[in-house]
């Protein structure tokens, strides 16, 4: 008894979350149960997620009160009266408490595929922070397609395009940059897309993905008279694999 005793007291405390990730998850729910919602004040508690009782992964901590980490817990095989609590369904209903309190963090964030001087393969990017008072922090993807193939995600030396370095982005911030494509890009006559997939972190460290969204780039071509046209960038509300699935 006294052995098990001693195991789980090492294993509680070899596990045990850090101060830092304490301090993110209850602000991230503003001290609210992720699981029956209620404001908690001190009577709350920085769990593990089932099965995750030796991972001290911020991922795997799920703030409860006293009441809902016991019904957690609370299970018996032998007589299963009730739905136990699935780890998916805890995570997801933790995910909502925290977006519910740290959505008002995320300003308004808006990434752009722009025409570029030189032309392709070179291809031109902005990033606007359209909030008057919010800052935040901001990682981009940006995946080229050519017709139906990936060429894989654009590694430019600093990281700003494969979701490396993020970008400092303070209230009525634009920044404009660029980036390079295969070269096959210039020379192919296959539709050209780029993917954005952008996550905003906001002044508490908490990561709220965005969902993607893809530019198809138009060459230069001739209207019904014969006058040539100038290439442009439009936007498709949706991602590559969406648009891929459409068209097969």
């Amino acid at each position: 008894m006294l052995r098990e005793a001693k195991r789980w007291w090492i294993l509680s405390t070899e596990y045990d979350f850090t101060e830092d990730v304490r301090n993110r998850v209850l602000l991230w729910c503003a001290r609210h149960c992720c699981l029956c919602g209620k404001q908690c004040d001190v009577n709350i508690e920085v769990a593990h997620l089932p099965g995750e009782e030796e991972s001290s992964d911020i991922s795997n901590a799920i703030p409860l009160c006293f009441d809902c980490h016991g019904r957690v817990g609370q299970y018996n095989p032998k007589h299963p009266k009730g739905t136990k609590y699935k780890k998916e369904e805890l995570k997801a209903r933790r995910d909502q408490i925290y977006d519910q309190y740290t959505s008002n963090r995320v300003p308004p964030i808006l990434p752009q595929i722009l025409l570029h001087p030189d032309g392709l393969p070179t291809v031109g990017f902005r990033i606007t922070n359209h909030s008057n008072y919010l800052s935040a922090k901001a990682k981009i993807i940006a995946t080229v397609f050519l017709g139906g193939r990936q060429l894989g995600v654009v590694d430019d030396k600093h990281g700003y395009y494969c979701g490396i370095t993020p970008w400092h982005l303070n209230p009525r911030t634009r920044v404009d940059g660029n980036f390079s494509t295969p070269i096959e890009c210039k020379s192919s006559n296959e539709t050209l897309r780029i993917q954005l997939d952008v996550t905003v972190i906001d002044v508490y460290e908490r990561h709220h993905e965005q969902l993607s969204q893809c530019f198809t780039y138009v060459r230069e071509s001739k209207d019904s008279d014969g006058n040539a046209t100038a290439p442009f960038w439009f936007l498709e509300p949706t991602s590559f694999h969406n648009l891929r699935k459409r068209s097969e």
